[in-house]
């Protein structure tokens, strides 16, 4: 087996002192509070007997580097010779893709440049023939670095992906063998415990941040399952200002979500291996397309466009496989091309799938929520409630009823749209990134 440069963390030696962090902070002169390098520490809350492990952790330049194969903007590559996986910040978009796809939370974003910042191995220093800063100012060798063979990751908070990580964890069984054998012992109450248990590891990816993704996708859907209507014979086509209004919205607001939004051009640099990159030539593609397909009313242009459409959905769907997600569906309710099937179902009149669909949609959703155990905050226990209610109960009362004048089918109209837009923004709430500290969950059940 080949061998590479890599760090070796030893979880036994590890008091947390952070001096590999200021060691980063002086070798890279990084300003705080953005630190390429993270102690993480188990017990934050100090629960007595507990026990307290730390984590030194940060870039692991993994051979087959997550962040790399994400990004759109091909702002990351390998160093031939060393093996690190540098960040090129000239070619950077702002788009944080990375930093979902990277399960060791090492690319940070730097909201004042709009860009990515990340540990650079200190490959100028490797170059020279030295060790990265942070392993030689560990004091008690907990952080050291050399010849490592990657093997099958193993230790907490290490992923379990198969993206090769370079680092070598040693004694991570020291993590389960403090003193404890009853929590009646412990002096916590078993309240504490549970909480610690279901307690959230903290992520920038949430529905308040990611409003943008989700406005963007859930007009893209109803732009593909409207303008494919147009296969349908006596169904309500889109017109095409309309068609242009929603997609200039849907672009615009995709390129503010951006950093650097005036270097959206660079998006498409990587469609080899970024599902992101995909997604965006498929957009422009399906919105070109469709654009003439309507202009000229050529009917091979609209199968081609809607194609193109469901390819686009796709793309976006493979967007978010790189997160977690709290639920276990194969296909959850705020799917886009489900979505979009409910757009196309109702704009071609057909009742019967419609009323199909929405049963299906609330079934997946009510399923999704069940499976999040983690405390919801009221707004979203209100918005749960609204979705089912607006989305479910009030189209079918109408669909039932056989209700079909003008201003029912309005209304029937303005529930969808309701209820589709808030499962799709509640849908960033059950998904986020893998991150190191998710360890905390599996330790606590192993000690116990």
């Amino acid at each position: 087996m080949d061998s590479y440069n890599g760090f070796v963390f030893d979880y036994a030696k590890c008091v947390g002192c952070h001096a590999c962090l200021v060691a980063c902070y002086n070798e890279n002169q990084t300003v705080p509070p953005i630190s390429w390098r993270t102690i993480n520490r188990f017990n934050n809350e100090k629960l007595p007997l507990l026990g307290f492990i730390h984590q030194s952790i940060a870039c692991n330049h993994c051979i087959e580097a997550p962040c790399l194969k994400a990004c759109p903007s091909s702002a990351y590559y390998k160093d031939s010779v060393t093996g690190a996986i540098l960040h090129n910040a000239d070619k950077c978009i702002g788009c944080k893709y990375c930093t979902w796809a990277c399960p060791f939370d090492a690319p940070k974003f730097n909201g004042s440049l709009g860009i990515i910042e990340k540990c650079n191995f200190c490959n100028q220093r490797l170059a020279e023939g030295n060790e990265p800063a942070c392993t030689t100012n560990c004091p008690t060798g907990a952080l050291s670095f050399g010849q490592i063979q990657p093997e099958k990751p193993k230790g907490f908070g290490i992923s379990k992906k198969p993206i090769s990580p370079r680092v070598l964890t040693l004694r991570a069984e020291h993590a389960i063998v403090f003193p404890i054998s009853n929590k009646d012992s412990i002096g916590a109450e078993p309240i504490d415990l549970a909480k610690f248990s279901k307690k959230r590891v903290a992520t920038s990816l949430n529905s308040k941040a990611e409003w943008p993704l989700a406005l963007f996708t859930f007009i893209g859907s109803l732009l593909v399952g409207w303008f494919s209507v147009s296969l349908i014979p006596n169904s309500i086509t889109i017109p095409l200002w309309m068609f242009i209004i929603l997609g200039f919205i849907g672009l615009q607001i995709s390129v503010l979500h951006l950093g650097k939004p005036l270097r959206s051009y660079l998006s498409l640099n990587n469609l080899k291996t970024s599902w992101l990159s995909r997604e965006i030539l498929s957009f422009g593609l399906f919105s070109f397309i469709a654009f003439i397909a309507i202009v000229f009313n050529n009917y091979k242009l609209m199968l081609i466009g809607s194609l193109l459409g469901v390819l686009f959905l796709f793309c976006v769907e493979m967007v978010y496989s790189v997160v977690k997600k709290r639920y276990n569906t194969v296909i959850h309710s705020a799917n886009t091309i489900l979505t979009a099937a409910v757009f196309f179902a109702y704009f071609s009149a057909n009742n019967n799938i419609l009323l199909l669909l929405l049963v299906i949609k609330s079934a997946l959703f009510i399923a999704r929520v069940a499976q999040n155990n983690e405390t919801r905050i009221l707004q979203n226990t209100i918005a749960a409630f609204f979705r089912l209610f607006v989305g479910f109960v009030l189209p079918i009362g109408l669909i039932s009823f056989n209700a079909s004048s003008s201003y029912a089918n309005w209304l029937l109209l303005a529930l969808i749209l309701s209820a589709e837009l808030v499962d799709r923004i509640l849908y960033y709430n059950d998904i986020q990134a893998e991150r190191p500290m998710d360890f905390e969950k599996d330790l606590l059940v192993q000690k116990n």
